[in-house]
């Protein structure tokens, strides 16, 4: 059951609930009234991230969006964190709400972890929304030397000791820098979050997660995603996405999905570079109140 909610009481505002839940002790944002949506969220992702979306799909729905386990107020798994483990705990909120229906939104990492879901809930969910999906290791737009690249950084960070030097050296600007210039560099990670800041606010629990959320991102195959479901889907996303092939995720989409909507943008990034305003979703986005 969820605990009372912090001090977050105005009209507009969205609040924040912690739901104590089997796996984990979970940060929620809610607001809205209407059908309830689940957002699962994006690698690192914060609710404070996405105040302007839960919002603006709050117009219509009753949204939840959680902090990933580890990150944020949200406590980490006791196992180490898994795509499988975020599914059950889709589910275990959706209980905790008393939803015995619900739909789910994944942008990015959370598109995979969205599909986990309706691997696990299909009999539970009404539809999905699927922005700039992350679905399998095919999709990504890495050269095969910053594909080599980054397996070797991971490969050097499996071990518990090596975890422990990167989190060490977080505590660092040099570090921070490094780590940050390297997930941008390389990696071609996008946020509009201040990337530096938010690994410095890193716990170990938090740099585990993330090691975890990489290594299935670079070592899932898109067949481990797919269907068919037949659930009604919507799946936008810019044919200009640097870090995922449009077409590729396009394509998985239209093989897996019975019932799907299209929408496509030409912004010239995965991630916007600043925060979005409710009058920016409501220019580009509007399609989220209608799916």
């Amino acid at each position: 059951m969820p605990a009372e909610p912090a001090d977050h009481t105005a009209d507009d505002s969205v609040v924040h609930q912690i739901f104590e839940l089997p796996l984990t002790r979970l940060n929620v944002g809610v607001f809205g009234d209407g059908p309830p949506v689940i957002v699962v969220p994006a690698t690192i992702s914060l609710i404070d991230d996405w105040d302007a979306l839960i919002r603006f799909v709050g117009q219509r729905y009753r949204v939840y969006f959680f902090e990933m386990p580890g990150y944020g107020g949200s406590e980490p798994f006791a196992e180490r964190f898994s795509s499988a483990l975020v599914a059950q705990t889709v589910g275990h909120l959706a209980d905790s709400i008393g939803a015995e229906r619900f739909s789910l939104l994944g942008f990015s990492f959370g598109g995979a972890l969205t599909m986990r879901s309706l691997q696990l809930h299909a009999d539970r969910i009404d539809r999905v929304c699927l922005l700039a999906p992350y679905v399998g290791l095919e999709c990504l737009r890495h050269s095969r030397g910053k594909l080599l690249a980054l397996q070797g950084a991971l490969f050097t960070v499996r071990s518990r000791m090596a975890r422990r030097g990167l989190a060490g050296a977080l505590r660092s600007t040099t570090g921070t820098a490094a780590l940050a210039w390297f997930m941008k560099t390389v990696g071609k990670f996008e946020t509009s979050a201040d990337l530096r800041r938010r690994l410095e606010s890193f716990t170990a629990h938090s740099l585990d997660a993330l090691i975890a959320q990489v290594d299935e991102i670079l070592t899932t195959p898109g067949e481990q995603f797919a269907g068919p479901y037949d659930v009604p889907c919507l799946f936008g996303m810019s044919t200009n996405d640097p870090l995922l092939d449009y077409g590729v995720s396009e394509s998985f989409v239209r093989r897996n999905f019975t019932n799907l909507t299209v929408d496509t943008w030409t912004m010239p990034w995965h991630a916007a570079p600043e925060p979005f305003t409710i009058e920016d979703y409501a220019r580009e986005y509007h399609v989220l109140l209608d799916w």
